[in-house]
């Protein structure tokens, strides 16, 4: 039993060690973007996903103390230098190393911001205070915040 488990572990090990950030990023995958504010009315609720051809919008709005459904308000075709820009700033071992939620994302209502990336051998989600996200990621929040507020201008 003890062979066999430690046959596994070294599979796993070796298999983890074979896979660099270019084999995760080349593969299927989403970057996920999003916002929330848990007392609010309107537009309370944004998320972008972007894929190698597109972002897309989606918004579920609050009103009179309800929620209306998840639903898709813009999308933009990507071009491959689009995606390649927002890529190029995803280190998937800096994602990795933090912690699922950083500080008190909506605290007294300040709002949450949340990064996500999600492929067929990762997926990792990082919650932050609204305006507040960590320095390691900043650049790439920067740029997905800005592609979020265009999006949602478009609508």
């Amino acid at each position: 039993m003890k062979n066999l488990t430690f046959i596994l572990l070294s599979v796993s090990c070796l298999l983890f060690a074979g896979c660099s950030q270019n084999d995760i990023l080349e593969s299927d995958y989403v970057i996920r973007y999003g916002t929330s504010f848990g007392e609010c009315m309107g537009d309370c609720y944004r998320e972008t996903s972007i894929t190698k051809y597109q972002a897309t919008l989606r918004v579920q709005e609050y009103q009179q103390g309800k929620q209306t459904e998840l639903e898709v308000r813009a999308e933009k075709g990507l071009t491959v230098q689009d995606f390649e820009q927002i890529n190029s700033l995803v280190d998937t071992d800096i994602i990795q190393a933090l912690p699922e939620a950083i500080g008190c994302p909506d605290c007294a209502d300040g709002g949450a911001e949340w990064i996500e990336i999600q492929s067929p051998g990762l997926h990792k989600k990082v919650t932050f205070e609204y305006l507040n996200e960590p320095n390691s990621v900043k650049d790439l929040v920067t740029k997905l915040r800005e592609l979020q507020n265009n999006l949602y201008i478009q609508d």
